[in-house]
């Protein structure tokens, strides 16, 4: 905004005062002049035509005419230049006599109006005025109306009047501003100067000169700004000496200070050289340690997986498993701190490579199968459609990050599900985020933890089930940040947490993973049924992708409506979560799928080998562990189309087991049978008829497992199983609960009371078949008696060849062929994951070979491969399955110096057999 003057305030806080007075002033008395000159005039006027009237009246009473117009010629000379014309009318407006006939009033409008006044009337005009004069009556009852006069007056005088004080109005005014500018110059004069000292005195000020001296001032006020400028001119100066002083202070201070600090420098760089040096001994410790550390690991992992061959007792075993379990918590501890140690030296290198994402976070998945399975969890991988899946990144990274965080949320979920999704988001055209989040249904984390969850070890309270060294998350942030991404969560106690990381890849225009079959699922009917909504919904995905047509349903009520609407399907693919008491139900739902499916797959939730081999008994093509492996499943569902049979189960052994068994029942019909039915399965056998009976036994015998019936007299079952638990000779022996109490939720609970499992009456004689596989290990140990040795497998079983070749020699020895073909391929795979200890690519590899052998008869190479994939999905390292890859190896190289020739009496029989049909 523009600032105004002093001056101009000064001259206009004089003048406009004195111009508003004067002008209100001069109009005021302006306007009363014209007033009082106007009144004047309509007096005079009135006077004259009133005298006129009078006399005028009389005359023409007399008809004297002549002396009429004397008198009007007489009045117009004495009122000249005023008056300008004086006419007489009559009653009807007709002119009778004027003292100038050059000015004819006849045509006035007075005299025009039909209607006359009746009394003295002015007519202003702009430069004349109008004087109507009536003439007097006589006798105003009798006589009629004698005429009028009208007198034409002149005001030109009058305006000139009025101009004149106009004039003098102004001239007024003017004479009022004088006086008013000198009073504004008068003080501006007299307030320049002393304004120009004050400001001069400030700027003496603003240039540091603080000894202003003292001016003579007239007026009071600039009297006092100045005493106020002097007064700030001194404490100014004081303020400066003071800083003064304050700055020689803080200098030689600081002086002092960049002198420690020198001599802290060179302290702090001798620290830090001592500090590297401690460090590259910490490390090489470190390294010395691992090396230290992993050596007894080795032997003890090993040799424990060795002695859990043999025979052993109850207790042995139990043993055995809790040393496993131990020292693969320490190996796991020592390389978090092996992998902590790098990332702090900035020596854990990022290897990006093309890969296929879905086949590594499928196999990523698997290996967490197994800890989701004993907890009863529903484990889910969804990947998003639009997501690619060549790209270029560090697999074994992001495995490792997903491993810890799904790890955790499996750790910490007690129930419910745990969901990994996977999402891309594209920079550019080269470039895209891949988004992986895992949300669980655990318990969450409290929020006076989550701000230092990501800080590595972190007390932990003692009341908190949580445990491990809390360097993964650390590690996994360290690994995604070095990655360009980000990593963080979501939670709240009670209601669950999502985990979620990202990465930056690079797309890679070649396709990286093996092609899967999918030309020959195109157009398939599918029947797919599947309870669990997560599970249902990634699968259904999966196998809509395909371009297969799927029926889904979720409950047995859609699954019957879908059979009576859609009587054949080519392929039934049913998802369940499996239990020893729900084995026959599933047994019974792939019987009756088989009618109406060419062939049935089995979606499971555990990956025992003996539930599995009793499922697939009942007919179903194959048994698969969810979550559903994307190649697994492909190539499981596509291979009774690629011109191959099917493998057909292998029957199960009926020798009694070397098994002690107690069984606990009040009902004696009820204990009948189950003895009947164990009978026929176990060596030994013995019964009680009440909690109490059963305790008692316990405490003086060992069995291998206890089948425990719940509601009995003297002593539940529930409090046996506790009594039995705390102290006994069976605190650890498999307690199975027998009820018919079926209702949701009596599983869970049993379990939490201490029970192992969980069996329904009625029950039948698979139910305790497959309840003894599961939980007694001395029935693999008679296996073992029965081979006691790896040597007694045949290396090459014909007749099991010939088996899964539906008989046919030719087909069996091409299988064959085949195999031993792709074993040197296979195995320098195997050779080379070993060497750059990748785990990820050996259990491919080995996935890859095991399942080629899935259709000939090599029982010997198939065992062990099966037992590596699961031990490596189970997180074994490479190291403690050195054993078992040495075995591999040797088998491998009998194998190809084998004889591959069919013995020359399976053929015939097989051309019998085949001549017979």
């Amino acid at each position: 905004m523009k600032k105004i003057g002093l001056r101009f305030w000064l001259i206009l806080c004089s003048v406009l005062p004195a111009l508003l007075v004067a002008l209100l002033l001069g109009s005021y008395f302006n306007s009363k002049q014209q007033q009082d000159s106007e009144q004047h005039l309509r007096e005079k006027a009135a006077n004259i035509a009133l005298s006129l009237a009078i006399t005028s009246q009389q005359l023409l009473q007399q008809q004297q005419l002549a002396a009429i117009q004397t008198l009007l010629e007489h009045a117009h000379r004495l009122n000249s230049p005023m008056v300008i014309s004086i006419s007489l009318f009559n009653t009807q407006g007709e002119l009778l006599l004027t003292s100038n006939s050059q000015h004819d009033l006849s045509q006035e409008t007075l005299h025009q109006q039909h209607v006359k006044p009746n009394q003295l009337n002015y007519l202003d005009q702009q430069q004349h005025l109008l004087v109507y004069q009536p003439l007097l009556k006589s006798n105003p009852l009798r006589d009629d109306d004698p005429g009028y006069l009208l007198l034409q007056f002149e005001q030109q005088h009058l305006l000139l009047e009025q101009q004149i004080s106009l004039l003098h109005s102004g001239l007024f005014i003017a004479v009022i501003l004088f006086l008013a500018l000198c009073l504004a110059f008068f003080l501006i004069q007299k307030l320049q100067p002393e304004l120009h000292r004050i400001k001069r005195q400030m700027q003496q000020l603003m240039d540091g000169q603080y000894r202003v001296r003292a001016l003579p001032l007239t007026i009071r006020e600039m009297d006092v700004l100045q005493t106020g400028v002097l007064q700030l001119a001194e404490r100014l100066a004081r303020l400066e000496q003071e800083m003064q002083q304050n700055i020689e202070q803080v200098t030689s201070d600081l002086q002092q200070s960049m002198e420690q600090l020198e001599i802290q420098n060179i302290q702090l760089d001798f620290a830090k050289r001592k500090a590297l040096e401690d460090n590259r001994q910490k490390s090489d410790f470190l390294a010395k340690m691992s090396h230290e550390l992993r050596t007894p690991l080795n032997a003890v992992i090993g040799f424990t997986r060795q002695l859990l061959k043999t025979p052993l007792s109850h207790h042995q075993s139990d043993y055995l498993h809790t040393i496993q379990k131990s020292a693969n918590s320490l190996l796991n501890l020592v390389n978090d701190v092996l992998d902590f140690s790098r990332l702090e030296e900035g020596r854990m290198s990022i290897n990006p490579e093309p890969f296929s994402l879905r086949d590594t976070l499928n196999d990523a998945t698997e290996l967490l199968a197994a800890n989701a399975f004993d907890k009863q969890l529903e484990l889910v991988l969804v990947f998003s459609p639009d997501c690619p899946d060549d790209v270029i990144a560090d697999p074994a990274r992001i495995t490792q990050v997903l491993m810890n965080i799904a790890g955790n949320a499996i750790k910490f979920t007690e129930h419910g599900s745990v969901v990994i999704r996977v999402d891309a988001t594209p920079l550019n055209d080269e470039q895209l985020l891949i988004h992986i989040s895992v949300k669980d249904t655990g318990r969450g984390i409290s929020e006076d933890k989550q701000d230092r969850l990501f800080d590595g070890i972190s007390p932990i309270e003692q009341n908190d089930q949580q445990t491990g060294s809390g360097l993964g998350l650390l590690i996994s942030k360290r690994l995604v940040q070095a990655m360009q991404g980000n990593i963080g969560f979501e939670s709240k106690a009670g209601e669950g947490s999502t985990f979620w990381f990202t990465i930056k890849c690079q797309r890679h225009q070649l396709s990286v993973a093996e092609p899967l079959p999918l030309e020959l699922l195109e157009n398939k009917m599918v029947l797919y049924f599947e309870p669990q909504q997560y599970s249902r919904e990634a699968t259904l995905q999966l196998l809509t992708s395909w371009g297969l047509k799927v029926t889904v349903c979720a409950t047995k009520g859609q699954l019957q409506q879908a059979l009576n609407q859609n009587p054949h399907f080519d392929i039934g693919l049913v998802g369940r979560a499996v239990a020893i008491n729900q084995v026959n139900d599933i047994i019974l739902l792939v019987q009756r799928l088989k009618a109406y499916c060419h062939y049935v797959y089995l979606l499971v939730n555990t990956l025992s080998p003996n539930l599995r081999e009793a499922l697939l008994s009942s007919g179903a093509s194959a048994c698969l562990p969810k979550p559903a492996h994307m190649r697994k499943l492909a190539m499981s569902i596509a291979f009774p189309y690629s011109q191959h049979s099917e493998q057909p189960a292998e029957p199960a052994n009926a020798a009694l087991y070397p098994l002690k068994v107690l069984t606990v029942d009040d009902n004696e019909a009820n204990l009948k049978l189950i003895n009947t039915l164990l009978r026929e399965r176990v060596q030994s056998l013995d019964s009680a008829r009440d909690g109490a009976e059963a305790w008692q036994k316990t405490t003086q015998h060992v069995y291998d497992i206890i089948f425990m019936d719940i509601n009995m007299p003297v002593m539940d079952g529930i409090t046996a199983c506790q009594r039995i638990r705390q102290s006994s000779l069976n605190e650890q022996t498999p307690v199975i609960a027998v009820t018919a109490h079926a209702m949701d939720g009596e599983r869970a609970r049993l379990i939490s009371l201490g029970f192992s499992e969980f069996l329904t009456k009625p029950l039948d004689e698979k139910m305790l078949h497959y309840t003894l596989q599961e939980f007694c290990q001395i029935q693999k140990n008679s296996q073992n008696v029965a081979n006691p040795a790896p040597e007694a497998v045949p290396l090459i079983d014909w007749p099991l060849a010939l088996q899964r070749a539906a008989g046919k020699p030719e087909l069996a020895q091409e299988m064959l062929l085949l195999l031993i073909k792709s074993l040197p391929q296979s195995d320098k795979q195997i050779r080379q994951a070993i060497t750059d200890n990748d785990q990820q690519v050996l259990l491919h590899a080995l996935h890859k070979l095991h399942g080629a052998c899935c259709y000939t008869g090599v029982p010997r190479l198939k065992n062990l491969l099966e037992a590596l994939e699961t031990q490596l999905k189970k997180g074994a390292s490479i190291k403690l399955l050195e054993p078992e890859l040495y075995e591999l190896d040797d088998v491998i190289q009998m194998l190809l110096e084998a004889d591959t020739s069919m013995p020359e009496q399976l053929v015939q029989a097989s051309s019998i057999t085949v001549a017979q049909a």
